[in-house]
């Protein structure tokens, strides 16, 4: 989570000053990364497995306007009860390769003049209808005072980190396509706790699934202080083919609310989800995003605040509707990061995950816990705590994975 925290805060955080005229100071005065990790978990439905991982990565400095990274990750299989490795290591083409694996991971091509923004290559972008690393091209323009212009398009989908390696996913003949706009009425735009936006946009796989949909967002500082609260409303409408595998049987929709208050070493969210009679639909074709797998960006833009192997019920339920509390909390220095969610979601039923599409009021309770402790600079604890519970005419599931980081 770190590692790829880090390559997104430097995409978001660039300053005049980085820039270099000559390909020499912008090669060698990038930054590299490096993570070694431990990594185990373990289920009551499948057993459990230990993992290394090893994550190497650089991004250059900015020559003039341009700057480049590239990443890889490596994982081994350790240990495994009932070969549970299995279900996260893939290859390119989707077919297992063994008990080990590697896969290129962020590297791309970048552009900034301080307007406008260009990344070409595989990348992570910040959107809360997107949880997964993408290949493609995004494009983002800020000349017109107060009006964000962003558009996409991805041919590949897929996820490389320590706790899940996926192949990459075709995204249809096309491919997929983002476009919106997003208009910042008051505050400072690189501050979601201080700032007012509307949003706008639209997105769609050709043949697939076309959707329209519309965000707002509010937050509002006390004097300036770190003492806050925020309001975040969204809908989006999906029109779906019904014959593509990248979309649902039934049109469908996703409502979103929340509202969100903290101080300084605490925030809080408390939140409602609503979907219609095909689920998420071709809205979940890239990952409706969550709050624990990357950087605080996505911790307060989330739409749904389970983890990415979690909150099967409102990914996939029919006429879901989920009401939730998370929180984030920081300790000693922030030496100690915890995150904790906790919802309800009430749904009807998925053909395949939960049996026929018939079955109605079908309940699942989730509780969702990760922390990371620095043991010292560049060593670090991690873990995350998955369970379901009190559910009707649906599995319950406890499953725990954890394990050392070491950065350098």
């Amino acid at each position: 989570m770190r590692f790829l925290t880090i390559f997104l805060c430097l995409a978001l955080c660039v300053s005049i000053e980085a820039r270099y005229t000559t390909l020499d100071d912008a090669l060698l005065n990038g930054t590299k990364r490096v993570d070694v990790i431990l990594y185990g978990k373990y289920t009551n439905s499948s057993g459990g497995y230990v993992n290394g991982s090893v994550g190497l990565g650089y991004i250059t400095g900015f020559y003039y306007s341009l700057r480049a990274a590239i990443s890889f990750r490596a994982a081994q299989s350790f240990f495994s009860s009932q070969n549970a490795f299995r279900r996260d290591f893939g290859g390119s083409e989707g077919t297992f390769i063994g008990d080990s694996a590697i896969l290129l991971g962020e590297s791309f091509l970048e552009y900034f003049d301080g307007d406008t923004a260009i990344k070409l290559g595989r990348f992570q972008p910040i959107n809360e209808y997107i949880n997964t690393l993408t290949d493609g091209i995004w494009i983002r323009n800020a000349s017109l005072k107060n009006l964000t212009i962003e558009g996409m398009w991805a041919y590949r989908k897929g996820r490389v980190s320590y706790y899940e390696m996926l192949p990459f996913a075709r995204l249809g003949n096309a491919g997929w396509f983002d476009v919106g706009i997003k208009y910042f009425f008051a505050g400072n735009r690189k501050d979601i706790k201080s700032s007012m936006y509307a949003s706008v946009f639209s997105t769609f796989i050709p043949g697939a699934f076309v959707s329209l949909g519309t965000r707002w967002h509010s937050g509002f500082r006390f004097n300036g202080s770190e003492t806050w609260f925020g309001i975040d409303i969204g809908f989006a409408g999906s029109f779906e083919d019904h014959q593509s595998n990248f979309s649902a049987d039934n049109n469908t929709f996703l409502f979103d609310a929340k509202f969100s208050f903290g101080f300084s070493w605490l925030d809080i969210m408390v939140g409602y989800l609503a979907s219609g009679r095909g689920g998420m639909g071709g809205l979940n074709a890239m990952g409706v995003g969550n709050g624990t797998q990357a950087d605080d960006s996505f911790f307060y833009n989330n739409i749904q605040p389970f983890f990415i192997w979690g909150g099967h019920a409102i990914k996939f339920g029919r006429n879901a509707h989920l009401i939730y509390v998370a929180s984030k909390l920081s300790f000693f220095d922030n030496k100690l990061n915890v995150y904790a969610a906790y919802g309800a979601t009430f749904f009807d039923g998925y053909s395949g995950r939960y049996g026929s599409n018939n079955t109605t009021n079908i309940i699942q309770n989730e509780l969702d816990i990760m922390a990371e402790f620095g043991i010292t600079r560049t060593l670090s604890a991690i873990a995350f705590i998955s369970d379901t519970h009190l559910g009707r005419d649906v599995p319950n599931i406890f499953q725990i994975n954890g394990g050392f980081r070491f950065m350098f």
